[in-house]
């Protein structure tokens, strides 16, 4: 196990993927600047779901494929449902996932909005292609601000999504959002419990309180709103592609409303912003290989790290139910107090990539485990050094027929963002990154495929900072590695361990078993409620196009939100 490489040689994943991809840590330039409109459908992408169309509804038709459309899981009830139409009218993962993202921007702005954006792993296993899409919204630098922003980064980073996976028309990716912004729509359970925790702080700014408490009480679960700001913004994405944002009239117009918001944004950085291409952090594990986002994204390495302890000599299948919490424990706090050495300015890495996940080092965070006794925080970390972060974001994870999967973390890096809005344009800014624990620390999608056939097994993505990759942790664990049904994996209490403070946070709904548990082996234990929300697709028998009858897959979102997870049962 640990003697296959951690990170697959470049020129052999270079020669097994069918694309042109670019190394990790290199820029991709493609012509954003002038991007109109996404790729149209193409011949060669012919679907294979089952069945087929019919007569009567044409492709790009919500109901245009029968039977097996794939599934996903989303935080929010409404850009599920929009997902799901994305699928089942012929598109692909990836664009499903562009306009869930776009539709998040209008009816989950607390988390996403188009002044942030995030990172996406996609994995295609007909090309045999993976990577990741990196547009982690990097802070601005122009003139200082009262609230330092981040630079808008969704759009651009949706368009590279969907220009090298999609297949339906750009704008059949973003209308579904901007009809939501422009005709109004019902305001979901999930999305008013943001607003009701954020209340205070959106209350005192006018240009937010115009919009989510139009007659001066914030509104609740199932009253109208409406976003004609906003619907405008995404109607010029829509008819002149992502590229509006960054150049032009708009781009002028959003990079005023930033300063008037007291915000940090230039016209120069925001129009020379493009994303970058990376390719994947893998890690073999028996017939299968998980795939993590390389840094900025720097939950990956050390979600990587955690996982490769976890499957060497089938560590946690192994061990008794008794054992594995306190080996979680462990793992979590030896991976996070390492972090902390080889994390470096701008959330990269001070050390070569290759050697945070090599073998040699991930064996040696286990030094000194005791299967008896929690390992104290100080011989972790002798300077009790601490990295703050945020509880924000989210994650949502998309698969459809062909077995394309995508899973994503997107993030304001704080609640509402800045909590202000850029001028006439509507867009909620995200906050800018290194300031009071907002920052990409959380974010770390992950898939899981079939080394050999290279069929998709698993997906998994979570909002919620520092309790993301814990959460992620333990359900990849339980599901994969315990043989747990997907349900039950995410229903079961969490821990998150940190080594400085020294603490076992455990989640207050029904950990009492596991919070003795954990004292009993030593470890100082604090509850708290849980905020982390995990999303995940398993499908244990792959997804072969063509054969989707066989395809029987567990999709779920967490019961802890209020979210969805619409999905298709095999056949036709």
């Amino acid at each position: 196990m640990f003697d296959a490489p951690t990170v697959k040689n470049m020129a052999a994943a270079a020669a097994r993927q069918a694309f042109n991809v670019v190394r990790a840590g290199t820029r991709f330039k493609p012509a954003f600047k002038t991007l109109q409109v996404g790729v149209v459908l193409s011949g060669a992408l012919a679907l294979s779901a089952c069945g087929g169309g019919s007569d009567e509804v044409q492709y790009g038709d919500v109901g245009y494929i029968q039977g097996f459309y794939g599934g996903l899981a989303v935080d929010e009830p409404i850009a599920a449902l929009i997902g799901r139409d994305i699928l089942t009218s012929g598109g692909s993962a990836a664009d499903a996932a562009a306009a869930i993202s776009f539709a998040l921007s209008v009816t989950y702005p607390s988390a996403v909005s188009i002044g942030g954006g995030g990172v996406c792993l996609v994995n295609d296993s007909r090309l045999g292609l993976s990577e990741v899409v990196d547009f982690i919204p990097p802070a601005g630098s122009g003139v200082q601000g009262s609230r330092p922003s981040a630079i808008p980064t969704l759009p651009r980073g949706m368009a590279a999504l969907h220009a090298r996976y999609g297949r339906l028309p750009w704008r059949s990716v973003v209308s579904p959002a901007e009809r939501l912004a422009r005709l109004g729509f019902q305001v979901s359970r999930a999305f008013a419990n943001e607003l009701a925790r954020a209340a205070d702080p959106l209350y005192r700014e006018p240009s937010v309180r115009a919009v989510f408490a139009p007659t001066g009480r914030l509104l609740g679960e199932g009253q109208k709103l409406v976003q004609p700001d906003l619907a405008g913004t995404l109607g010029q994405i829509r008819a002149g592609g992502a590229g509006v944002v960054y150049s032009g009239r708009l781009a002028r117009r959003i990079v005023e409303g930033v300063q008037e918001a007291g915000g940090t944004l230039t016209y120069a950085e925001l129009n020379a912003y493009t994303p970058e291409l990376r390719l994947p952090i893998i890690v073999p594990f028996g017939d299968d290989e998980m795939h993590f986002a390389p840094p900025p994204a720097a939950a990956g390495p050390m979600l990587a790290n955690m996982w490769r302890i976890l499957v060497e000599d089938d560590f946690y299948a192994d061990a008794s139910e008794q054992e594995r919490a306190h080996i979680l424990a462990e793992v979590m706090k030896r991976a996070g107090a390492d972090r902390k050495n080889w994390i470096a300015p701008g959330f990269t890495t001070s050390i070569p990539l290759e050697d945070v996940v090599s073998a040699q080092r991930v064996r040696s965070l286990m030094n000194g485990y005791d299967p008896n006794r929690a390992t104290p925080g100080r011989e972790l970390d002798p300077q009790a050094r601490q990295l703050v972060e945020v509880i924000s974001g989210t994650g949502f994870v998309v698969v459809d027929s062909t077995g394309m999967s995508v899973s994503c973390n997107l993030s304001l890096y704080n609640p509402f963002g800045t909590g202000r809005i850029a001028g006439d344009t509507g867009i909620l800014l995200a906050a800018a990154p290194g300031l009071r624990g907002r920052n990409p620390l959380g974010l770390g999608p992950a898939i899981a495929i079939n080394s050999n056939n290279l069929r998709f097994k698993f997906a998994i993505a979570s909002g919620g900072g520092p309790l993301a990759p814990a959460g992620m942790i333990q359900v990849m664990a339980d599901t994969l590695l315990a043989n747990e049904k997907l349900d039950l994996a995410i229903e079961k209490p969490r821990l998150l361990a940190v080594d400085s403070p020294d603490t076992v946070l455990v989640e207050t709904e029904g950990g009492d078993d596991l919070s003795a548990a954990l004292q009993a082996k030593g470890h100082p234990v604090a509850r708290l409620t849980w905020q982390g929300k995990v999303n995940a697709v398993h499908c244990p028998m792959g997804i072969l196009p063509g054969r989707t009858r066989e395809a029987v897959c567990g999709v779920e979102h967490d019961p802890r939100g209020n979210g969805l997870s619409p999905y298709s049962e095999g056949g036709s």
